[in-house]
């Protein structure tokens, strides 16, 4: 089976409800098939069989933590939420150190390519750096192929040798394409063992699971509020992420939470799949389908409609997306209430109230450059 296929299998859903699945035939010349129809679909909205619990630490800094291993991958498949602490992205830390410890690996599957063996259990972590290995040696013989050429250059050699010489470089970087496409790597099955990995094996011979999936804290009040997937009210979550007393609460304290969730609700709810850009100087890449079918598109920056930085503050956060080959997005949140109403509507727990009376707005910020944009 192809890789793409396998992903999009995989990842089918874009969410983790999914309101459509186990509904019966429907007869359309039978009003009571209509009518069970009907009643499926309904009670099946915004229904999941179990509820994920989730482990909130932290006081100033909370910390919000999924621990059990099927609900990490469960959330993770279905929408890329939250991120694995030990892991890039995807909660992969187990995998790649039962691989390391080569722990459960006597059935690993290999898919075979014009001679080249791709482990089926790659993990992202393994790739990368599998790739970086492949780019330094290609360098590195580029380099050398360089110095051969000039010195035969300096030493007056024929043409003949010269051309003998580039023809090595094209094949170096036939080989080099063929390499990472196909991520040419030899499986060792070598211990890879530390000193400290008897402790990551219990008494039954199995890897503790010591990662945990970690939410934003708009990822949790998505998965909250808008869909009731978390075993936590949104009121006690939003009452853990602002840990003041409700009397002592003031505007500034909600503000930046509320408009980073509006954001992040205006994407997910058009489709959009939302994860953190903070590598990027930003507070959310937005992916068509999600990390694993292609890069991020947009960086979006979430601004207060009122908020204005000089021309430097906009240009250095748009060189530094720009040359991720990536747009910049602002976006500006607009509330339609006073200070004080939106502060009464948190206090008394009417988020639904409170989140429609916010409005966004989108510039897509590019930045020009005399050299290339002169039409």
């Amino acid at each position: 089976m192809a890789k793409g296929h396998t992903a999009r299998l995989r990842y089918k859903y874009p969410l983790p409800i999914h309101p459509i699945d186990d509904l019966p035939d429907l007869i359309p010349q039978n009003p009571l098939s209509w009518a069970y129809w009907t009643y499926c679909y309904l009670t099946k909205v915004n229904y999941l069989k179990f509820r994920i619990p989730v482990e909130i630490i932290g006081q100033k800094y909370v910390h919000i933590l999924v621990r059990n291993s099927y609900h990490m991958q469960y959330l993770w498949e279905n929408g890329f939420f939250g991120t694995g602490q030990f892991s890039r992205s995807e909660p992969t830390w187990k995998n790649r150190t039962l691989e390391r410890l080569n722990i459960g690996l006597t059935n690993t599957r290999i898919n075979t390519l014009s001679n080249n063996t791709i482990p089926e259990t790659l993990q992202l972590e393994e790739i990368t750096k599998r790739r970086r290995m492949l780019r330094i040696e290609f360098k590195q013989q580029r380099e050398k192929l360089e110095k051969q050429l000039l010195q035969l250059r300096k030493n007056n050699g024929s043409i003949e040798e010269e051309k003998e010489l580039l023809e090595k470089e094209r094949e170096m970087l036939r080989d080099f394409k063929a390499k990472q496409s196909l991520i040419d790597i030899e499986h060792s099955f070598n211990n890879n063992e530390r000193l400290e990995d008897f402790e990551l094996i219990d008494t039954n011979g199995n890897i503790i699971e010591l990662e945990a999936l970690e939410l934003l804290p708009v990822e949790a009040i998505f998965l909250t509020f808008s869909l009731p997937v978390l075993n936590i009210s949104v009121q006690e979550l939003c009452s853990r992420l602002v840990p003041k007393p409700v009397q002592n609460i003031k505007y500034d304290d909600i503000q930046l939470l509320i408009r980073k969730y509006i954001v992040y609700h205006h994407y997910r709810s058009r489709g959009w799949c939302v994860r953190s850009g903070i590598k990027f100087g930003c507070e959310y890449l937005l992916y068509k389908r999600g990390p694993p079918f292609q890069h991020a598109e947009f960086c979006v920056l979430v601004l207060d409609a009122e908020e204005s930085q000089d021309y430097t503050w906009y240009s250095s956060i748009a060189r530094v997306i720009g040359g991720a080959r990536k747009s910049l997005v602002l976006c500006y949140v607009h509330n339609e209430l006073p200070e004080k109403n939106i502060l009464q509507l948190w206090k008394s727990g009417n988020f639904t109230e409170l989140f429609s009376k916010f409005n966004v707005g989108e510039i897509v910020y590019k930045r020009w450059v005399p050299g290339k944009n002169r039409d």
